[in-house]
């Protein structure tokens, strides 16, 4: 134990009886130290200062009933490297929430568009069914909406199997063309 931690247990002695000259004599012996510390991990002037402020309004609140069981240069480090650590996990929490609102927004849009573009998809399709020769579209109904294989549509319809599966792939070959096409067009692609 130097001699300066003995000047520091009289500072400190005296600080605790309100003595504000010792609280001016630790602050001008601690300040840049505290301020260089508090510097090198938030990397930000105002916030270096800020943690050096809040520590010594700390220490002058709570002088009454302060116990530091080292040294006084170890508890201001340990205080300043605790606000320093409390100042980052608030900046992290803050942009964490930032971050996730964001993303919500963006998912929210992104949602919309989908939705958007889900109608439009329908709208093109219902169309391009709607364009379809008759007896293509009755084939391709029976199939798509009323759930019928091929031979029910053929005998429903009393044509061969072989009609349907090739009005079947006709129906399904323009349609996917027309939504694609039409697509394109209102994308503007």
């Amino acid at each position: 134990m130097g001699s300066g931690d003995n000047g520091d247990k009289v500072l400190l002695q005296k600080l605790k009886r309100g003595d504000e000259t010792s609280f001016r004599t630790i602050y001008l012996k601690y300040h840049k130290r505290l301020f260089r510390l508090a510097f090198k991990y938030l990397r930000s002037k105002s916030l270096a200062e800020d943690a050096v402020h809040e520590v010594f309004v700390s220490l002058w609140n709570d002088r009454k009933k302060l116990r530091v069981s080292g040294s006084l240069r170890g508890f201001l480090f340990t205080a300043i490297k605790n606000h320093v650590l409390n100042v980052i996990d608030k900046d992290k929490r803050r942009l964490k929430k930032h971050i996730n609102h964001s993303y919500e927004k963006k998912a929210s849009r992104l949602e919309a568009a989908n939705v958007i573009e889900l109608s439009e998809y329908r709208g093109l399709y219902q169309s391009a069914v709607e364009h379809l020769p008759e007896k293509r579209r009755q084939v391709f109904e029976l199939r798509t909406e009323e759930g019928l294989t091929n031979r029910e549509v053929a005998a429903y319809m009393e044509i061969s199997v072989h009609t349907v599966k090739s009005q079947y792939y006709k129906a399904s070959t323009f349609i996917k063309e027309y939504v694609r096409r039409n697509m394109n067009r209102e994308t503007g692609s």
